[in-house]
This record gives C-alpha cells, structure tokens and sequence, in this order.
C-alpha cells in the first residue's frame, strides 16, 4: 500500500465518522463512538464506514463491519519507477500550548463513575454534558452541568425519551434561560420528531412541538435564534420555524432545495454519497434567509463548501475563487467549524500519517492534537479525531484515557 493510498483511506475514514450510522462492535469503535455521540447527518452513507485499513508488517489487511477477513490475493508483479520522497507537512505545537484558555483534559468519567459526553460550553469553565443509558446514544438519561476547573458535576435535566425512540439529537443547545434537544420516535410506519425543552438552571423537560415527515433513519439539524426555534430535515429540503413560546412550523419562503447550514445561511445542493462522485459543488449555492440574496461559490467540483470557504482536496478555496494550500489532508466532506476551524491530517516524512492539527482558517494558526499513529509491526493505524461543522463551538476527542475538551469560541 503507498504512503499517498494510506492516507487517503485514513482520511475517507474520518469522514465515515462524521456520517454513518455505528455498526456492530468492531475494530471502528474508536472512530465510530464519536460518530455515535455527535452529530449524525441522514442524508450522508459512506461505504468506507463498513470497513477499516490496518497497515501489517506485510500487506495491507481489510476487515470488514462483521469481522470477517477476505481471502488475500497475490499481487500482480508490475514494474516500478523511483518516486520522490513525499517531505513533512509543516509541524505545530501542542493544542495546550497553542490555545491554552481554550483546552481542557478532563476525565472520560464523571465523579459518579459515569461516562459522558460534553455538548456545549455554558460559560468558559461550564459544559453542559449527557449521559447514556447503557452506553447507548439514542438513550440520553441525563444532562449535566460539569466544571471543567473542578471537575465536579451537577444534574440538571433527568431526560425522559418518548416510548419508541430510534434518534436522540445529536447537540443539545442553549440560550441564555433554556435547554433545547429533540428526538425521533416510531409511530406505526412514520417518524415523528419532538423538540423537547429545560431550564438551562436545571428542572423538568417539556415538549415545544410534535411533527412528522423525516426519512427513514432521519432527523433534525436545530437552532435556536431569538426567540424561535429554526430547523432542516435531514435528506429533505426545506428550512422551517417555529416560535419558542409554541404555534405550528412554517416553512420559510424560498427555501425548499435549500438545507440550514448555519443562520441565517443556507445551500444547495446536499451531501449525497451517491452523486459525489458525479463532480458536485456541495452546498455550493448559498442563501443569505434573511436579505434573500443568493451568491454561487467559484470553485470546480468536486468541493465542499461553507459559509465563505470551500475545500477541495488539499486545498481551501475562497467563495470569490481565491485559494490556499492547507498544510495537509482534510476529509472529502468537510468545510469549517464556525467558518473557521478545520481538522488536517498531516504527514510525516515519506509520507505516512504522523497526527492530526486544529487548523484556524482565519489566524493560519495550528495545533497538535497530540495523536499517533501506533508503530509498524503486529497491527497499526492512525486514531482520528472527528470535528462537525454542526457542532456549536464545542470540539472534542479522546486521548490516552482521557477526553480533550475545545471552546472554539474561546479562541481569538
């Protein structure tokens, strides 16, 4: 296996976590767990979920969802032609030294000895944090206020998912007196969708609304501006609102083909698997909701798109067209987290994975997650880190036990 093929399969499985749903138990648990605790995006399959690259001291070995090995095959003798040697991608320092207000290792458990999960900063020290029944995402029992200086935890909302449950909000978000999150729950052959709501001090869940009208394995990518609640239905089109105090959702005009990407901005055309391939500009045409003014970014597909910025390959790409090399390899669908964050996967000399760095778009500032590839030998690969553009400025990731916790918004 090259050096280049390696990465790009180590890549392609960073963005299997950001999308597909967790299979059984399997040698992608380190990747898939975080897909499963974050943000999960119905209209996105990729095939490489199914399956996961270890390098061996010989050829590459690929096991598949279910364990099973297939038969190897010899490898046709071909000739070869020297190649250059592919130099290291520029190094950064550490994330703690890099962004230090902004960095916090804290345990993987509670104090209680339970496993959680953060999903947003209240303040600068304060994570609002679940817990699962059984380890199970979809079976949030739990939201936590957590101290990152303290370490200790306080119960805020005991949560109470409706019978038949199949999706629990990938986010729980929060304003300045509440809590929003939603789930989606079988009713006969449809799914329905409930955005449920807390006191952001603590206190009891109530229901906001009920609706049906999500696809199959679907849901919601919520937010809440002023005083209304704003969504899109994953794999549909269509932005809706709704007021926090209750009422029936509209959908905002002009928006059918168009997903929520963060507000008041919207785009078109969405992820799909099956038509990337086909030299798409992913979310490439954008609609600013609130002035109705549609601008269409000047890039070449294949590229994924954001607010201002797009990503092509190695290389991010300006909506006017200008572009910048990235100092290594993002996955094939990302764009930046709060329009400016993204997560490279770098080389090292020769080529092969050495780590994974934060990159700031807008500083051209860098940090080391602090990740390594496992040596050459019996079995070895490259832990990755997943970061969602979704997310609302909270990154996070394990490492050596413990879980590193990022205020993105904290960072100036």
């Amino acid at each position: 296996m090259t050096d280049d093929l390696e990465m790009s399969l180590t890549a392609e499985l960073a963005a299997a976590a950001r999308h597909a749903p967790r299979p059984a138990d399997d040698l992608l648990a380190r990747i898939e767990e975080e897909h499963r605790k974050r943000h999960r995006h119905g209209a996105v399959w990729f095939a490489a979920a199914a399956s996961v690259v270890l390098l061996t001291a010989g050829a590459p070995l690929v096991i598949d969802a279910a364990g099973e090995t297939p038969a190897a095959t010899p490898s046709p003798a071909v000739a070869t032609t020297e190649a250059p040697v592919p130099k290291a991608d520029k190094t950064y320092p550490p994330i703690e030294k890099v962004w230090p207000g902004a960095v916090h290792v804290v345990p993987a458990m509670l104090p209680n000895g339970r496993p959680f999960t953060p999903e947003v900063f209240l303040d600068d020290r304060t994570v609002l944090v679940r817990t699962e029944k059984d380890g199970d995402a979809d079976k949030v029992d739990g939201l936590w206020a957590y101290d990152v200086k303290a370490r200790t935890a306080r119960l805020l909302v005991r949560v109470t998912p409706p019978p038949k449950t199949v999706i629990t909000t990938g986010s729980v978000l929060a304003d300045r007196d509440r809590l929003y999150w939603w789930t989606v729950r079988k009713q006969e052959r449809r799914r329905i969708v409930d955005i449920w709501t807390a006191p952001r001090a603590g206190g009891t869940q109530s229901r906001l609304t009920t609706f049906e009208g999500v696809p199959g394995y679907g849901g919601i990518d919520l937010e809440i501006v002023g005083d209304k609640a704003v969504w899109t239905r994953w794999g549909k089109g269509g932005v809706f609102e709704m007021p926090l105090s209750g009422g029936t959702p509209r959908l905002l005009p002009g928006t059918s083909a168009y997903t929520l990407i963060s507000w008041p901005w919207a785009a078109t055309p969405p992820y799909d698997h099956k038509k990337w391939k086909k030299k798409r500009v992913i979310f490439g045409d954008l609609l600013d909701i609130k002035t109705g003014k549609r601008s269409k970014a000047a890039v070449e597909p294949p590229a994924f798109c954001g607010i201002s910025w797009c990503v092509k390959s190695g290389t991010l790409v300006s909506r006017e067209g200008s572009t910048r090399d990235l100092p290594g390899m993002t996955d094939a669908s990302s764009s930046p987290a709060l329009d400016r964050f993204l997560l490279l996967l770098q080389r090292a000399e020769g080529g092969g994975p050495r780590g994974q760095v934060l990159y700031d778009v807008t500083t051209r500032r860098g940090a080391d997650l602090g990740m390594r590839p496992a040596k050459r030998g019996e079995q070895w690969g490259m832990p990755v880190a997943v970061l969602d553009a979704r997310a609302p400025g909270l990154f996070r990731y394990d490492r050596d036990g413990k879980q590193v916790i990022v205020n993105l918004r904290a960072i100036r």
